[in-house]
């Protein structure tokens, strides 16, 4: 059984910790949810990929754009569900020892239907 690595893209460290330097600063979002919220259920969403990798769901080709494929370097992209609709993007890379789940980024609903071509009905 191969261990799994839980590493973060330099830009979404940079953001995951903003928010935890919010949360402890007792900043409040404008919006639902709220700061604590968002980062308990990134925390949990860790967790759970830490466990199994293939935790979240493999978003399929036909939706990841060209320019999605170059801002990430990959094609594919998988997604956790997090609190308030929010969306938690990351990858899987591999070799011998260890499996690395890459976060990629998180966002709002309304960011992840403009990344990924979803129209409102």
């Amino acid at each position: 059984m191969k261990e799994v690595v839980i590493k973060f893209d330099e830009e979404a460290f940079k953001e995951y910790g903003k928010l935890q330097d919010d949360v402890l600063e007792g900043k409040k979002a404008k919006k639902k949810p709220t700061y604590e919220q968002l980062l308990d259920s990134i925390n949990n969403a860790l967790k759970n990929i830490k466990i199994n990798y293939k935790y979240g769901d493999l978003i399929p080709r036909k939706y990841i754009s060209k320019s999605t494929v170059k801002k990430y370097g990959t094609d594919r992209i998988f997604r956790v569900e997090l609190v308030g609709y929010w969306r938690l993007l990351y990858t899987i890379i591999g070799n011998e020892i260890e499996i690395i789940a890459l976060i990629l980024e998180y966002m709002n609903h309304e960011d992840y239907n403009k990344v990924f071509g979803y129209k409102k009905k």
